[in-house]
């Protein structure tokens, strides 16, 4: 992987992109993680 392809940053959503499936593994695990996340605030949310 060249380095001007690690410097490049993006926002990973709940929803993902098509550009994360391109970053083969290493763009499934970073979605996979903020989907956690939102799925862990979302049901914080609903007890509060």
């Amino acid at each position: 992987m060249s380095k001007e392809l690690r410097k490049h940053s993006t926002e990973i959503t709940e929803k993902g992109s098509l550009g994360l499936l391109a970053l083969g593994d290493v763009g499934l695990r970073a979605w996979r993680e903020v989907k956690k996340k939102a799925q862990q605030k979302s049901k914080n949310e609903k007890k509060e």
